[in-house]
């Protein structure tokens, strides 16, 4: 290609990926696979490499810096950033009402409803047309600089179609769906666990690396837009239909200028807020006319021109009654709040995680103090504060045990780190719950070895590391208590999961923020086994997504003589390891869900196909799926597919799709051709 032919395909090829991206991040109707995506995105990325002189700060390939913050600065907000007044009573909002019509002098007032997002305010400067810099809230006037962080928010524009300096305000938040395997992922790395959304949302953004917040998922909903330039807007539904002009995701909105129609659409979304994707604790209501908004103005720190309707909070009142410390299996000291029972939601609420010790400084919690729990969503209970002018001088405050309660060993806390940890590797406790972890759903799986058997087994010494999990039998489960039958279906189970993908095999290990897409790179790269076991610092750092922490925690797991004498243990006992081969095929980067009961592949079998096509096989639908293999007797995946339009094919069409017969696919999965033992 010419220059002028090369600078117009590096054009074209932004505005398309900057049109997928919309079409993906901000109104959830994909146009184009993944693969087609990350074709146009890699060949966008070598021209740049090629012709570094065509990069600008607005490309999609400037999302993510590779730079590390030491700390964030502090940047002035372009303009004030105010808080809401708030209520939970119609009276009060009705008492809002007649301030404002008098204030104004006006009987005529329209209002707008929005949701209230609960995540974490942000500020976003826009300097001709290009994202500029993004700010937090801070103390409204002045916040903490979070632009690289921001800008790895896919759905947020790295440009806009406006010339002149403008901020949009919004609310970066966390969907509960991305929350829950956000904590998932954190437990099985032996991390501490977010309470909520909004401190995950909070937690993600204030990352000092800028590829850690990419990973998070974070959203970013537009509600306000400002400028001492004439925006062409006269209400705030205006401001919303210019945000969404700008493919800026917006809050679903609520016109009316009548107060009952406001109580009714209140009532709505309360009612409703269940089956939102994301946390909203209330909703907001205001004036819709925003030459209004200047006219008001603000009374301290809260406008007078809007009001935050809060939802009567799923909530209860208890006490501390005593701090128990749990220990995980990589050793990391977890607080929990005994509490006396409350009810919340439908649930009895007895024991909540408190995390780690940052967060009792922050809650300043005591024992005996009166604390609020709460239920957000569908998601975990967590203490959302501490009463504390009801406290009468008897409580007590928790400090870091010096000692595992478990074991006795000493416990540290390392720089760096907010967890406390007993670094006993022979620590009954970790133990234990390695135990727990590598029978578990996505490592062996075993059906039947629950943890109350485990903790049994261990107490009677039947069970001291992982391998001799696979050298129990019914004897043994029957002498730890385990029935007769159960015992014979128990040690078959354990039979039948020896067999095992690499990539599970690999994230059962348990080995420090190795987690399962870590796991799925590993499987790759180093095949067979032994290969990982000797794989060097530097031959670690050539995989993609693997970074400094990672691969010394990789390294210091394998110079374990016990680690790897465990692995040759659980070989001896039988375990095989299925080694992943990956064929040249259409089907390649294709995501790919199955349900109902195939006639010619069990679960395990289909999935092994697939990640030897080169497929990503996921356990639920939505919009990133590339089609779903139907079977006999499909679940809701099948309802779910053909509720977002998912292509839906048969197990024969899937067969032909491949471009293979039955026995050709069968092959792929044959164990004398794809097991490698070390």
């Amino acid at each position: 290609m010419t220059p002028e032919e090369t600078r117009k395909r590096v054009e074209e090829l932004r505005n398309l990926i900057r049109h997928h991206d919309y079409l993906y991040y901000v109104l959830n109707q994909p146009e184009i696979p993944d693969s087609e995506y990350d074709k146009l995105f890699r060949e966008l990325v070598e021209l740049e490499r090629k012709f570094p002189e065509l990069i600008t700060k607005d490309s999609p390939t400037q999302r993510v810096s590779g730079t590390v913050a030491k700390e964030f600065k502090e940047v002035r907000h372009l303009f004030e950033m105010y808080s809401l007044a708030n209520t939970q009573k119609y009276e009060d909002f009705e008492e809002f009402v007649k301030r404002l019509k008098k204030l104004s002098e006006r009987d005529d007032i329209e209002f707008i409803c929005e949701y209230k997002f609960d995540g974490l305010a942000v500020e976003i400067v826009y300097i001709d047309g290009i994202l500029s810099y993004a700010s937090t809230r801070g103390d409204g006037t002045v916040g903490e600089d979070v632009t690289e962080n921001v800008k790895t928010i896919r759905n947020v524009p790295l440009s806009i179609p406006y010339k002149n300096e403008v901020a949009v305000y919004g609310e970066v938040i966390m969907f509960k769906e991305d929350f829950v395997k956000l904590n998932e992922e954190k437990e099985r790395l032996g991390e501490p666990v977010f309470a909520n959304p909004r401190n995950a949302s909070a937690g993600s953004l204030r990352q000092l690396d800028p590829r850690i917040t990419a990973s998070r998922k974070l959203k970013f909903y537009g509600y306000y837009v400002k400028s001492r330039f004439d925006l062409g807007i006269k209400t705030q539904s205006e401001a919303i239909q210019l945000l969404k002009s700008w493919r800026f995701a917006t809050p679903d909105v609520f016109v009316s200028s009548n107060l009952k129609e406001i109580e009714e659409y209140h009532s709505k979304i309360e009612a409703e807020r269940d089956k939102l994707p994301f946390d909203i604790d209330g909703i907001v209501v205001k004036v819709n006319d925003l030459y209004l908004h200047e006219l008001l103005g603000a009374v301290g720190r809260d406008v007078r021109w809007a009001i935050a309707w809060k939802f009567k909070p799923e909530q209860g009142i208890t006490k501390v009654r005593d701090i128990t410390f749990q220990v995980g299996r990589t050793g990391v000291i977890t607080p929990v709040a005994e509490l006396e029972p409350v009810r919340i939601k439908g649930a009895n609420i007895s024991r909540v995680s408190l995390h780690n010790f940052d967060e009792i400084k922050r809650l300043d919690i005591r024992i005996g103090d009166k604390v609020i729990v709460e239920r957000s969503g569908d998601v975990i209970p967590y203490v959302a504060g501490v009463l504390k002018e009801e406290r009468d001088g008897n409580e007590k405050e928790i400090t870091p045990p010096e000692y595992c309660p478990v074991c006795g060993s000493k416990v540290v806390r390392f720089e760096g780190e907010v967890a406390y940890r007993c670094i006993n590797n022979s620590c009954p406790a970790q133990i234990v719950e390695k135990l727990k972890y590598v029978v578990s759903k996505g490592r062996f799986d075993i059906q039947g070895l629950g943890d109350e058997i485990i903790e049994k087994l261990f107490e009677l010494d039947y069970v001291k590391d992982i391998s001799d999990i696979f050298y129990l039998d019914a004897r043994k489960l029957f002498l730890s208590g385990v029935g007769e039958k159960n015992s014979v279906k128990i040690e078959k189970a354990i039979q039948n999961a020896k067999t095992i993908d690499y990539d599970r095999f690999i994230t059962s290990l348990g080995i420090r923020y190795v987690g399962e897409q870590t796991s799925k790179l590993l499987s790759l790269k180093f095949q067979p086994i032994e290969k990982l076991i000797n794989a060097t610092y530097e031959e670690l750092l050539t995989v993609e997504g693997i970074g400094n922490i990672v691969a010394n925690s990789i390294v210091s797991f394998f110079k374990n003589e016990k680690n790897v004498e465990s692995i040759r243990r659980m070989l001896d006992a039988g375990v095989k390891i299925i080694y992943p081969k990956i064929e040249e095929s259409s089907l390649a980067g294709k995501t790919v869900v199955v349900t109902g009961t195939l006639k010619n592949f069990s679960r395990d079998e289909i999935k092994r196909v697939l990640m030897s096509l080169g497929s990503k096989v996921s356990e639920s639908v939505s919009i990133k799926t590339d089609f779903v293999i139907v079977g006999e007797n499909p679940g809701s995946k099948y309802d779910k597919a053909k509720e977002l339009n998912v292509k839906t094919v048969s197990e024969e069409e899937f067969i032909q799709l491949t471009g293979k017969t039955l026995n050709e696919l069968k092959k792929l999965i044959s164990k004398d051709q794809n097991l490698q033992l070390f």
